[in-house]
């Protein structure tokens, strides 16, 4: 519960501060800031670490998934898959209608719809790479280094998703920030809920 609050009291605290002149300005510099090392090997390699963070790979990610878990009858671990990938996008659309804080106006690399904070690409993969990772440590008798390696690749690579929207110019640092703290606080409500189903199902099983 602690590091839920603490989550949460990020994310409202970037909400509160965006708003802010200061702020305002330190997010145009970020912007600008990226335009500056843009050039053709880079923009490639952020648009395609971009779309792992959207719907077009996530999907096709969340049915491999699934047969696979399936296949070891992990019912319970499908149908959080699924709910974690649609509620976080619920949310996620709900909190920018919220907030609705326009897109950076500068020479973005891509088009992005809707509003910018906080993003969905940051939140979306904060929960669903997340919950992705937990069940993979959960099926896993993996030692201690391995799962740090686990849980290390995985924040890398929802770090480098965030990353890419602010290097494509379709968001603000702290729509970064305030995305990575919501997803946060969603993926831990989610796994406290997984791990107390689970364990009431457990029970139930005859030994």
């Amino acid at each position: 519960m602690k590091n839920i609050a603490l989550f949460l009291f990020l994310f409202l605290f970037f909400a509160v501060l965006y708003r802010m002149d200061v702020v305002q300005m330190l997010d145009n510099s970020v912007v600008r800031g990226a335009e500056v090392f843009r050039n053709d090997e880079f923009t490639s390699f952020f648009i395609t670490v971009s779309d792992i963070g959207s719907i077009k790979v996530i999907y096709p990610l969340m049915i491999i998934a699934s047969i696979f878990l399936l296949f070891f009858r992990k019912f319970l671990s499908v149908f959080f898959l699924w709910g974690t990938f649609y509620s976080i996008r619920f949310i996620n659309v709900e909190l920018k209608d919220f907030f609705q804080r326009e897109r950076p106006s500068f020479d973005a690399v891509i088009h992005a719809a809707h509003y910018s904070f906080p993003s969905g690409h940051a939140m979306n993969s904060t929960a669903f790479y997340g919950f992705l990772c937990y069940l993979i440590l959960e099926g896993t008798s993996a030692k201690d280094h391995k799962r740090k390696w686990w849980i290390s690749m995985t924040a890398i690579l929802v770090g480098l998703i965030g990353t890419s929207r602010i290097y494509l110019g379709v968001h603000y640092l702290f729509d970064i920030l305030a995305g990575f703290s919501a997803g946060m606080v969603w993926l831990l409500i989610l796994i406290k809920m997984y791990e107390t189903i689970n364990s009431k199902i457990d029970k139930t099983r005859p030994a």
